[in-house]
């Protein structure tokens, strides 16, 4: 699995129109949007990672399914050959015919009945 060039880039900060001047007000901002940006990518990684084990989780439950399937289709093919012959037999087998009315029409038709 590859990773796209967008995200192996470094998050850049918010590029602002204006310098900032060194006042302590100032300062005081940059701490608290550097702090409200720090709070928001943390919360970004856990639900990256919250994501990451739900994936890994659907992965092995469609590993599990995989391999049950893989059982059933071995299964199935020893039965089908089983079945096969029981249908091979009962092909042979003689017909019977039936007349069937429907609702005042007449039809002719062959039934098969094993």
């Amino acid at each position: 699995m590859t990773i796209s060039r967008a995200s192996r880039r470094p998050i850049q900060p918010k590029l602002r129109s204006m310098p900032l001047r060194k006042t302590p007000s100032a300062l005081y901002i940059q701490m608290h949007q550097l702090a409200n940006e720090k709070e928001r990518l943390q919360e970004e990684l856990v639900r990256v990672c919250d994501r990451q084990q739900q994936i890994v989780n659907r992965l092995a439950e469609l590993d599990r399914n995989l391999a049950q399937l893989d059982l059933d289709v071995e299964n199935s093919a020893v039965n089908a050959e089983m079945t096969e012959a029981q249908f091979v037999h009962k092909i042979k087998a003689k017909p019977i015919e039936r007349i069937q009315t429907t609702r005042g029409a007449t039809y002719e038709s062959m039934i098969i009945e094993y």
